[in-house]
């Protein structure tokens, strides 16, 4: 929890305006599968972040709460020792041999044994009650209405029902969705990205990119020696209902515009949370808040060339001292800078002709 209210505490937070916003009402964030905590993604800005976690398994449940510094850091912290669905009815969950691949759908056997994937072994089944997050909030939650602004799902293959199961929350409430999308059916009947994204695009959330991304092969080729791609199995899929286009822009309004640029920052789409924050409830805002916010972005976004420089020289100097390795040295050090802007279009600009002066 190195990044506990990191974001919070910076003066310049407070200077554009939504330090005292989020004091006043917490952004509310839903984290379903939160096996070990709620999900560092808040973390920045934990004393301003209410968080209603779902996790079925009881005992998880109970260590979690015993823990100060799983519930304390948050303005509020709700913890709910049950599954979600579509509806309520009786469900199995799957007990797999990694209790993080537990799931109420059971593993595809075509894909687990053919890519030797020992973590998605059954070892038994429990029977228990699932519950829609829709009735949930409305039941238990109606007092706080920012609970759902911001969810993410990791459920291991169940997502897509869940969200059908939150329809009023996700046309009245959220702005933005973290969600374990797959490539391949891990489990059976399992709902794949593709009709997850037709789902979320029906309540107007555009893609916009994937973040922890898992890939898979028969590994046959040892990755010391050789290199070859893999077939991508899930990842993180952020959504975000973009206000500046389509159906959306009659139905924003300035919460919504800075919950999302909010979310928009601590995912890193430091260049849209300034499009967004200038073109919606920062034109409201006095100047000194306007330059606060745009010296807040730079900050955040700031790579110094300097420090990028001596990455590449520690990298040349682990492939020096273990040359045997060199493959797997460069593949980290590019998997950790994998999800960041690409460059093709500074590549373009650089190589079209100019004008001569």
């Amino acid at each position: 929890m190195n990044n506990i209210n990191q974001l919070a505490f910076n003066p310049l937070f407070s200077e554009c305006g939504l330090a005292d916003i989020f004091s006043r009402s917490p952004l509310g964030f839903i984290d379903v599968g939160a096996r070990g905590g709620a999900h560092e993604l808040l973390e920045p800005i934990a004393k301003y972040t209410s968080v209603l976690a779902f996790e079925p398994d009881e005992a998880e449940c109970e260590r979690l709460l015993s823990l100060r510094e799983v519930t304390e850091p948050w303005a509020e912290f709700y913890l709910e020792a049950s599954a979600l669905a579509e509806k309520e009815k009786i469900a199995e969950l799957h007990l797999l041999s990694a209790a993080t691949n537990h799931s109420l759908l059971p593993p595809n056997l075509d894909i687990t044994d053919r890519y030797n994937m020992e973590k998605w072994r059954e070892i038994g089944r429990l029977e228990l009650k699932t519950h829609a997050l829709d009735d949930v909030l409305s039941n238990k939650y109606s007092e706080l209405a920012n609970l759902g602004e911001f969810i993410k799902l990791d459920t291991q293959g169940t997502e897509y029902e869940i969200l059908q199961g939150a329809q009023k929350m996700l046309t009245e409430r959220t702005v933005a969705v973290v969600v374990e999308v797959a490539f391949a059916e891990l489990y059976k009947g399992q709902k794949l990205f593709s009709e997850v994204e037709l789902l979320l695009r029906e309540f107007g959330f555009s893609f916009y990119g994937l973040s922890s991304s898992f890939n898979r092969s028969q590994r046959q080729l040892d990755k010391l020696s050789y290199i070859s791609k893999e077939r991508m199995f899930y990842a993180d899929a952020v959504f975000f209902k973009d206000p500046l286009i389509g159906k959306n822009e009659q139905s924003s309004n300035d919460r919504a515009n800075q919950v999302l640029t909010c979310c928009a920052l601590l995912l890193g789409y430091f260049d849209f949370a300034l499009e967004l924050a200038q073109k919606t409830w920062l034109l409201k805002e006095v100047k000194d808040k306007q330059l606060a916010f745009v010296r807040l972005i730079k900050e955040l976004s700031f790579t110094d060339a300097g420090a990028a420089k001596q990455a590449v020289l520690n990298l040349a100097e682990q492939v020096n001292q273990e040359p045997d390795k060199a493959n797997i040295h460069i593949g980290g050090f590019v998997d950790k800078r994998r999800g960041n802007c690409d460059y093709h279009d500074v590549f373009n600009t650089l190589a079209t002709p100019q004008p001569k002066k």
